[in-house]
């Protein structure tokens, strides 16, 4: 079964993404538009370019031709058998009747009437083979068009370069036109990129010349006047809660004092006390909890070399002096030496109560503690966790407090603060397995 995951971002202090695929961007679609819309011109003007010369061609040929032909049926008078033969045309008059094994190969074996170019051998030559009316017979004509076609695969080399030079010159209008769009939209991506959370928001500039640009950084920097009156507003309040949550916790702790000094409790009475105390103690821990992570990242934080055994047994000792039946229940194994890492002591002593006391309280049975050196393994025997428990840890955007119960949230919150992994290596009617895994760089500290 998949582990579900939490991981936090200690640079941006955000919950890292990763994205399985990396998106098309912008300037690579904006480039392959321009370039195929300028392709498709250059396509589009070619294909017109060559029809365009193939009829001139022809028309011109063709009419040429027809001249000749003119010509040439004038100079026919009598059915007798005629050629006549210059540098380009060759033309041959046959009665009907007469044979025409005589005729040159060019001229052998077509249907009559035929017209089309034809290559034979080196040249090539536009042949047109018609019926005379008056005298009655077959008019042959043939012109060397073999130069005419040479100049014609030169033009169309030339074009052909020249397609090519336009192709450059659209690839580069293409590479210019895309950074002068996207070039903005980057300029504004670097000013939103260095925006961190929980600091004072800095304004992005408004100074594009494009207006929908002006309208989006407009539209930004009034959600980050919006942003920070709600910060300085949370701020305040934690300030608050500061002093109106640890008041009535004190008034509570001190009462509990006066009554324990004054001996007059019976055992019962000092049964409940306790109770009480352990109630009031563990309310100050949770109020302690909240408010340093309410807090900014790097504010009022105390970053230590913490060592996580001792900061294990000195939280044991706690739980056996508050509840001596819970002892035997704690198994501590360890797998190597444990580390030393660089956390603030205070988020790591309520990371590590929170796991231990929601394994307690949701199993009768053994809480199995296992350290090692790169992670912490809390393994209890209970019914495991509920399916919105599971999702909620696994759930990189979820950010409200939950209803029932505050020890996993604070779990989670805590990881992210220090960066260190949360997995669930199993959850069900056998009982529940969590890993904590810590930094690499902790745990290469473990091992120096």
């Amino acid at each position: 079964m998949a582990a579900a995951t939490v991981r936090h971002d200690p640079v941006r202090g955000l919950t890292a993404t990763r994205f399985p695929a990396m998106k098309a961007t912008l300037a690579r679609r904006l480039f392959r538009t321009i370039f195929a819309i300028g392709l498709l011109n250059v396509l589009v003007t070619l294909v017109a370019v060559e029809i365009a010369y193939e009829d001139v061609e022809e028309t011109i040929l063709q009419r040429e031709l027809a001249l000749e032909r003119g010509f040439l049926e004038a100079q026919i008078e009598e059915p007798v058998a005629r050629s006549w033969s210059t540098a380009l045309l060759l033309a041959i008059y046959l009665p009907d009747g007469q044979d025409s094994a005589s005729l040159p190969e060019l001229f052998r074996g077509r249907e009559i009437p035929f017209s089309a170019e034809v290559d034979i051998g080196p040249k090539t030559y536009l042949i047109s083979i018609e019926r005379t009316a008056t005298p009655p017979g077959v008019l042959y004509l043939a012109q060397d068009i073999t130069l005419m076609e040479s100049r014609e695969d030169v033009l169309q080399l030339g074009i052909a370069l020249f397609a090519l030079l336009v192709l450059g010159v659209v690839l580069l209008l293409a590479r210019i036109g895309t950074r002068r769009i996207v070039a903005p939209l980057e300029d504004l991506t670097r000013h939103i990129a260095r925006i961190r959370p929980g600091t004072p928001f800095a304004r992005i500039q408004t100074a594009y010349r494009d207006a929908e640009l002006s309208d989006i950084a407009d539209t930004l920097n009034r959600l980050l006047d919006a942003l920070d009156a709600y910060v300085q507003r949370e701020k305040s309040l934690v300030s608050l809660a500061s002093h109106e949550l640890r008041t009535p916790v004190a008034v509570i702790a001190g009462a509990l004092d006066v009554l324990e000094q004054r001996n007059t409790l019976g055992g019962a009475d000092r049964g409940t006390v306790a109770r009480i105390r352990r109630a009031a103690d563990e309310m100050r821990a949770d109020v302690e909890a909240l408010l340093k992570l309410a807090r900014r990242a790097d504010e009022e934080e105390q970053v230590e070399e913490v060592d996580l055994a001792a900061a294990l047994g000195e939280l044991l000792d706690q739980l056996e002096s508050a509840v001596p039946d819970q002892h035997a229940r704690l198994q501590v194994h360890g797998a190597g030496p444990a580390p030393t890492v660089s956390a603030d002591p205070a988020l790591v002593r309520m990371l590590l109560r929170n796991l231990l006391q929601n394994a307690l309280r949701h199993t009768a049975g053994a809480v199995r503690i296992e350290l090692g050196a790169r992670s912490l393994s809390i393994a209890d025997e209970g019914e495991g966790l509920p399916a919105h428990v599971k999702a909620r840890l696994g759930s990189r955007d979820d950010r409200q407090v939950p209803e029932d119960g505050l020890g996993l949230f604070i779990v989670r919150l805590i990881c992210e603060r220090l960066g260190w992994l949360l997995q669930i290596r199993r959850s069900d009617a056998g009982g529940t397995v969590l890993d904590l895994l810590f930094l690499p760089d902790a745990a290469r500290r473990a091992q120096e």
